[in-house]
């Protein structure tokens, strides 16, 4: 039997598992599917006290079920955050009737309607699977904060205030490099011969950090001190650039608590990888279609700085 005991993340994340952007949520989806399929079969031993407020056709809606509706309904949309609870409640009227509706007509001993509640199980009991393996193994504080420390060098940035002469061909390019070297007056350079907006400002590109540089500029302006200028004209898309450094500076790491959610997320996803990781390496998997054709899964390569940048 063929074993698969590596995972690949697409197939891991948001598409499969709905708890992937939290085990909170994942729980609180659950439990609201929960409650809505009490409403099912009327009211429960440990619900009969609650408040009845309303009835529909006969049969009571429950304020329990319908505060479940409404956590529900705003789960993830800001929006709903300004809907009344008058209409929410009619909302809900209306979803009842319409379950009413579907009960009367039998179309829950139709196929696909029979398959359909068959995927909503196992939906559930995947969430609650993950949201068991991540309660049993929380993520903490300390972890949090051990992999933002450990990754403090990647997002310090170095950042560049920078001008441009921009030419449209290299031996114009080769001609004010040669003035330059001379003795000549970056400025007033830009001003006789470098065309593109920036020549309004004097060359100025102003600051940008490493990331944001031209891929072109990135090797000879790591290079520039403060004051010189690249020697070698530089070509891009735009045409031949000389470069000149006006000021360099190292810009320090976002503070822990402004990037602790996105630190949570790189966690959480890892997390993931790491459930259903041990999960095949103890299972038999035997694909019966296609199976010369399954793609090759990366072993997990870590974060890098991109997963914690608003980029």
């Amino acid at each position: 039997m063929k074993k698969i005991t590596t995972l690949a993340i697409s197939f891991a994340l948001c598409g499969f598992l709905t708890a992937c952007g939290g085990g909170d949520n994942a729980s609180a989806k659950s439990d609201d599917m929960k409650k809505d399929m009490a409403m099912d079969n009327g009211p429960t031993m440990a619900e009969k006290d609650d408040d009845i407020i309303a009835t529909v056709n006969g049969k009571p809606v429950l304020g329990i079920n319908f505060k479940a509706y409404v956590k529900q309904r705003k789960l993830g949309r800001p929006e709903a955050d300004k809907i009344s609870d008058a209409r929410m409640l009619d909302e809900y009227i209306n979803f009842e009737l319409a379950l009413q509706d579907a009960e009367k007509n039998n179309l829950q001993d139709k196929a696909s309607v029979k398959q359909e509640i068959k995927n909503q199980r196992r939906t559930t009991l995947v969430n609650a699977a993950f949201n068991n393996f991540t309660t049993q193994n929380p993520l903490t504080e300390a972890e949090m904060k051990k992999d933002y420390e450990a990754r403090m060098s990647e997002l310090t940035l170095t950042e560049y205030n920078l001008r441009h002469i921009l030419l449209t061909n290299g031996d114009d390019a080769t001609t004010v490099v040669k003035a330059l070297n001379k003795g000549g007056d970056f400025l007033a350079l830009v001003e006789q011969y470098s065309t593109g907006p920036s020549s309004k400002d004097k060359g100025l590109l102003g600051w940008q950090s490493e990331f944001d540089l031209l891929p072109e500029f990135r090797a000879p302006v790591s290079q520039l001190k403060k004051g010189e200028y690249a020697r070698t004209p530089i070509k891009t898309r735009f045409g031949w650039h000389i470069v000149y450094l006006n000021d360099k500076r190292v810009s320090p790491p976002p503070a822990y608590e402004e990037v602790k959610d996105r630190v949570r997320t790189v966690l959480q996803r890892q997390q993931v990888e790491k459930y259903f990781l041990q999960l095949r390496t103890t299972a038999e998997i035997k694909i019966t279609d296609f199976e010369a054709n399954i793609p090759a899964i990366p072993e997990h390569q870590g974060v890098n700085i991109k997963q914690y940048s608003n980029n």
